[in-house]
């Protein structure tokens, strides 16, 4: 299998509407099962509470809240959410300017393909951790999420922009090459609609994840103000309640994020020309 191999978007799927963020489809989700999912979510988590019937192991949902309120309205908090804000969107802005940057070339060049397969496959392979740790020792504190960050984020956005460039109908293009039609309009009109919703989805995956390996690099790192500097001190103290506090505001960071990216994809001024293709 080839290191291109995008792990968001198949060959053959390429002219579906899965190819939209997250792989989402034209059927919506039923609220109500949503609802359902979360109260049952809930109702187990209270449950296991009582069952321990200790915080340190698992506190219960209202304990949560209780921390989380506690921490909306200290100090150091929204320096914490910010500086973590900052790191995974510098880390997932250069994942995303050098994946397409670097995919584009491989995509249209074998060469180029071949060159940088290698080094997409190491990347893949190399277990986060260990990441982290070299990171620790090459970049100061500040800088250890940002860098990983970017490395876990690039491999998906440039593989992604590969299959891309490969899904290109060639057909078209050599309609266009016989007709004679401006290299600009080929470019918006053929390889956009068909690289564009590759981009897509694999910024959506690069984005889930880099906020995950952000938060982790933290924890390790430990910088001054980061959402993971706030979970370890947590841990130190045996307050799991903040722990889970500090886990309930990287998911909504993440979710946030994610929101933002579907409201984006919708506004896609030629996204209707790929969705009909």
């Amino acid at each position: 299998m080839s290191s291109f191999t995008s792990p968001t978007e198949p060959r053959s799927g390429r002219r579906r509407s899965a190819a939209r963020v997250g792989g989402r489809t034209g059927r919506r989700k039923n609220p109500w099962v949503t609802l359902a999912a979360v109260v049952v979510m809930f109702l187990i988590w209270q449950l296991g509470s009582l069952a321990f019937g200790s915080p340190i192991i698992l506190p219960s949902p209202a304990e949560t809240a209780a921390g989380l309120v506690k921490l909306l309205v200290s100090i150091g908090f929204w320096q914490a959410v910010g500086a973590t804000l900052f790191r995974g969107l510098a880390g997932f802005l250069l994942s995303c300017l050098c994946g397409t940057l670097i995919g584009g070339l491989a995509g249209y060049s074998r060469t180029a393909r071949s060159f940088v397969s290698p080094f997409l496959t190491v990347i893949r392979s190399t277990p986060v951790m260990s990441v982290i740790l070299l990171a620790l020792i090459w970049f100061h504190t500040n800088e250890v999420p940002v860098f990983v960050g970017f490395l876990m984020g690039f491999p998906i956005i440039c593989g992604n922009i590969v299959e891309g460039v490969q899904a290109v109908d060639r057909t078209l293009l050599e309609m266009a090459r016989a007709y004679r039609v401006p290299p600009l309009r080929v470019v918006t009109g053929i390889h956009l609609p068909s690289v564009f919703p590759y981009f897509i989805a694999g910024v959506s995956t690069a984005l889930g994840i880099t906020w995950k390996v952000v938060v982790a690099a933290e924890v390790l790192s430990q910088p001054v103000h980061a959402i993971g500097t706030g979970l370890a001190l947590a841990k130190y103290r045996l307050d799991t309640a903040e722990v889970f506090a500090w886990t309930v505001v990287a998911i909504l960071l993440s979710g946030a994020s994610d929101a933002l990216l579907l409201l984006v994809d919708r506004r896609i001024p030629w996204r209707n020309r790929f969705d009909g293709a």
